[in-house]
């Protein structure tokens, strides 16, 4: 009978494909996308938010306490 083998460089190469070649669509939808004007990208903080200087921090808006 025939043994079935796999070449373990091919097997690697299929499992690399597996795992790049989705992030190389998404990457692309998402570029498109940009490109057509569809996605915005997103806004500057305001020049009054807190920068880093934490010394009332209550949770902030991330814990509904403005």
């Amino acid at each position: 009978m025939h043994e079935a083998t796999a070449n373990p460089f091919l097997v690697s190469l299929i499992c690399a494909a597996r795992c790049l070649v989705p992030l190389a669509i998404m990457l692309g939808v998402s570029y498109l996308l940009k490109r057509f004007g569809l996605i915005a990208e997103s806004p500057k903080p305001p020049a009054e938010s807190n920068n880093g200087n934490h010394n009332n921090d209550n949770g902030g808006l991330a814990h509904g306490k403005a």
